[in-house]
This record gives C-alpha cells, structure tokens and sequence, in this order.
C-alpha cells in the first residue's frame, strides 16, 4: 500500500496505475482527508478561563451561627467580587490523607499513626476520608468514604518503607483535588503525613560538589540549590490550583539541605492557602496531627465569582463588615490563561 500511495502522489506514477489501483489510491486519500478534516473539527478546543475561583478561610473566632455570603465582602485586584456560595465547617469535606513514611523509624510513625487513628474517629460525620500512599509513587488505596474502621484498618498495615514522595506526587494530587473543587460544591483538602529525608528521594537533590579542589566552588557554597529549584517549579504550578495543602513533617533533621527543604514545604503549602506543621521531638508529634485536622475541619470554602479580565494572579481581600474577628484566607491564586 504505501508503494501504491507513493505512485499516486506522482503525476506519471498514477499514469502506471492501473484503474483498480487507482479506486484503491483514491478511496484511500479520501479517507485520509475525512480522517483530517475530522480531527481539526473535534480538536480540543482552547481552555476556558474559569468564571470563578474557590479561597480556603478561617474565622479567628466561631461566630455561633451559620454564616452566608452576605456576612462577607471581597474584591479581586481592588474591585468588588462577587461571592457565589459559602461552605461552613458543618459542610461535606473530603479529606485526601497522603502518608509518605519511608524513614522506617518507628519512634516516628507510631505515634503519628496512632493519633491519626484516634483522631479520624472524632471527625464529623459528614467528612470523608480518602487513603493514598506517595512512597515509589501515588498510589490510591481507599477512595473518599465515611467508613472510619476501614481507613483506620488501612493505615495500621501500611508499609514503613521506599523514597520519599511528596515532591514527586504533590502536582498530581493536587490536580485531583482540584477537579473535585470544581465538579462539585463540597470542601476538600489535601493532608501528607511525611517522615522523609529530602536525601531520600529518587531525584538526587543534593547538589554534589563539582571541583573538590577549588573552594570557591559554588556547589559548595550553595548545596541547597537544587532543593529551592524544584520548590520554586512545584511553587508556580501550584499557585493556579485551587484545593488548599497541609503537612505534617515529622522529620526531625536539622541540616542546612533538609532545612532548605522545611522551608520549601512551608511555602508550598501556605502559596495554596493551607499550612504545614512540624514536630521537633517525638513528643511534638501527637500535637501536629491533632492540629492539622483541627484546622483541616474548620475552614470555610468561598466561591467567588471572577470578572471578565483577570491577570495571571489575582490578589484577594476578604473582609467581614459585621463581623468582630479577624480572617485568615488564600490572598493570590494563579490564574491559568488561555492558549491560542
């Protein structure tokens, strides 16, 4: 066949072409250009600029009451926004718990699975529970339900071993989550449990010294370059997603590399609204997984509806005219432009 097409793509080769061959030849170029024709008219089409965006929020104070979107005001960039809905603490909220223990260091683990444990049993009733694991990559091992003894189950048999990853698995499930924000009107977070070392991940993050013999090698002056590297790619990708992160770091190393790579954890959690909480002994440990819940649990999720031209990141302010506290919010989201 291609030497058929390859005559009949030539004026005298289709001269040689017998009438037979040349049907063949023409139903197949035909078929082709429907082929083509076909895929231009069901190509993707540009991506929309979203119409509205979804800020993680909480009260310094509870109210007492159920609060709506008149008990709010905000603006986007200076200028009035619209707020579409108002999701409360007693509202659905999907949980994704994403354990990354790989240290094998069970003065560490044991104490954080086991207030894990005690402490998903004290979630509301509307709050679902998602299990996945980052070591060697993401794996799902139990979707979003509101079966406690499962998830509880689930965290007790989980393997203590593999490369750290969080770095390597945070974009992806932070997509995920955003896809939930977007297709539906429940609240949802993002919770990793970590104990790794940043040495320990497959990516080598160590930037190793070039010229041993020359001290004003910069590797040598700056080993924590790679490490604010790769923070800063995650950084810029996970200012446009909208689903808020939490840490809690158990790793207790104190170097300038794994230092370098607390601060960036820091960053990229806060950057998408939430916040990262570290345990410095073990006897710490207990406590940041309470809090992290604690304060996974309470956010309210605000839509707010966005206006025609928007730059590439908003800036937000959110006020409560009535209202004695003070906020605690996502102030900037990235905004995805269209491509042409």
């Amino acid at each position: 066949m291609p030497r058929i097409i390859a005559l009949a793509t030539s004026a005298r080769g289709w001269c040689c072409l017998s009438p037979f061959f040349r049907s063949v030849a023409i139903q197949f170029l035909v078929r082709c250009s429907i082929w083509l024709l076909c895929a231009l008219a069901f190509a993707a089409p540009p991506r929309p600029r979203p119409a509205e965006i979804r800020i993680p929020v909480w009260l310094e104070s509870p109210p007492g009451r159920e609060l709506s979107a008149k008990d709010f005001h905000a603006t986007i960039d200076g200028a009035d926004a619209r707020i579409l809905a108002v999701r409360c603490p007693d509202d659905d909220l999907i949980i994704l718990l994403v354990l990354d223990l790989s240290s094998g260091d069970l003065t560490l683990v044991d104490p954080a699975k086991e207030t894990l444990v005690g402490e998903l049993r004290k979630l509301p009733a509307k709050t679902y529970v998602g299990l996945l694991r980052a070591q060697d990559g993401l794996q799902v091992l139990l979707d979003p339900a509101l079966d406690r003894d499962a998830i509880t189950g689930a965290i007790g048999l989980q393997t203590l071993s593999g490369k750290t990853g969080l770095l390597a698995t945070v974009e992806s499930i932070e997509s995920i989550a955003d896809s939930m924000l977007k297709k539906s009107a429940v609240r949802v977070a993002i919770l990793y449990v970590t104990d790794g070392d940043v040495r320990n991940y497959r990516e080598d993050f160590t930037n190793p010294v070039i010229n041993d013999s020359d001290s004003h090698d910069l590797s040598r002056r700056f080993p924590e370059t790679l490490v604010r590297e790769k923070i800063a790619k995650l950084d810029a990708l996970l200012a446009a997603q909208l689903a808020p992160l939490f840490i809690v770091d158990l790793n207790q190393h104190t170097d300038r590399l794994n230092e370098a790579y607390h601060n960036g954890l820091k960053q990229l959690a806060e950057t998408t609204g939430g916040a990262a909480f570290f345990s410095r002994s073990t006897t710490e440990i207990p406590e940041a997984v309470r809090k992290s819940l604690e304060v996974v649990t309470s956010h309210y999720s605000l839509t707010l509806a966005l206006p025609e031209r928007v730059p590439a990141r908003l800036q937000i302010k959110l006020t409560m005219p009535d209202g004695d506290g003070s906020l605690s919010y996502r102030t900037h989201v990235g905004i995805v432009q269209r491509t042409r």
